[in-house]
């Protein structure tokens, strides 16, 4: 069916995308975030509100670069613009469905905000390194650890109920060989993430895609040997992405 979008919505919190020239090829535009206190891993009622405002000011629609996972939680306003019935597929190495005493929102809790949405019918978190048995989940939520990728392509479909599906990518589902982040990361192989976009791509409608997982520049110097490679490698990931997304071939189960 597709993706549905036309174009790249680059989120700048920490400058992060600047260096990242490759990205500039998609049709895009900024919104600069930077201004706005109280966003870092938690969000206040403000922040998000202003955030909120900012975004559905935008004019393309689709793909949206986030930034660091601290502002993972941009999801879930993105999960609101959607009027029809759909499935979040969310990879990950972590949930992000933490069920917390706290009222703000947070990069380890959006998951659980966005359950109260009528529209997000299901939500597929596919890649954590862990099992999901000792968690306590929504039911509407179903997890397939990375060690049990082997069953992916088919288990996936299965699981979603829907014809159309939003796709949330968290870079640090990515094996260090492929990404770097400022979180612990996955084992899920770049060319294996790509396989199942294209899966989805093929079998559903993509209402929208939005990737994280950037290495804040502010960690280190930017011209350190880290910060260097953290650039190069997410850059390439992120356009492989981007590229899947809009130009992406026929289907190819293998």
């Amino acid at each position: 069916m597709g993706f549905q979008g036309n174009g790249v919505t680059v989120l700048n919190f920490d400058g992060t995308y600047r260096p990242q020239k490759r990205l500039f090829c998609f049709p895009h535009e900024w919104i600069d975030l930077a201004d706005v206190p109280e966003t870092n891993l938690y969000c206040s009622e403000a922040a998000l509100a202003e955030i909120e405002r900012r975004l559905r000011r935008r004019r393309t629609r689709g793909a949206v670069l986030i930034g660091s996972g601290n502002y993972h939680y941009v999801t879930y306003l993105l999960l609101r613009e959607i009027s029809e019935p759909f499935t979040l597929v969310l990879f990950d190495h972590h949930t992000d469905a933490e069920q917390d005493e706290s009222s703000l929102i947070s990069c380890g809790s959006w998951v659980a905000h966005a359950l109260q949405y009528a529209q997000l019918r299901k939500v597929v978190i596919v890649g954590p390194s862990f099992s999901p048995r000792n968690l306590r989940l929504s039911p509407n939520i179903t997890v397939f650890p990375f060690a049990d990728h082997d069953e992916w392509p088919n288990e996936l479909l299965k699981a979603i109920p829907t014809g159309s599906v939003y796709i949330s990518i968290d870079k640090d589902v990515l094996r260090r060989e492929d990404a770097v982040t400022n979180w612990d990361q996955g084992m899920m192989t770049l060319s294996r993430l790509l396989a199942c976009l294209r899966l989805l791509l093929f079998y559903k409608k993509v209402l929208g895609v939005d990737i994280c997982g950037e290495y804040p520049k502010a960690v280190i110097d930017v011209f350190h040997p880290l910060c260097l490679e953290a650039q190069w490698k997410n850059e390439q990931a992120n356009s492989a992405i981007l590229e899947t997304c809009f130009r992406y071939p026929e289907f190819d189960s293998h």
